[in-house]
């Protein structure tokens, strides 16, 4: 079942509502700032798990404001994409 065919009888998230994980469904916090646009998981004292002790995937990664995880292009890539 793709994820549309789930999603699309949801009503639309408010622009002012919290942000939550696509993946997991855990509540995001902002990376740095509630205006960056990055968002990651409520931080934990064990290594690869977040706050509520899930240990998803994508639990070390930033997240946009959908919760789906963001595309960080690194320099090499862009060197390579460039050429």
């Amino acid at each position: 079942m793709g994820d549309s065919s789930v999603t699309r009888f949801l009503p639309p998230r408010e622009a002012a509502g919290p942000v939550t994980c696509a993946v997991c469904g855990c509540r995001l916090m902002a990376a740095t700032g509630s205006e960056d646009g990055a968002w990651r998981h409520f931080p934990s004292l064990m290594a690869g798990q977040d706050a509520r002790g899930c240990r998803p995937h994508c639990v070390d990664e930033l997240h946009g404001q959908d919760g789906r995880l963001l595309q960080v292009e690194t320099a090499d890539a862009a060197d390579a994409a460039a050429a």
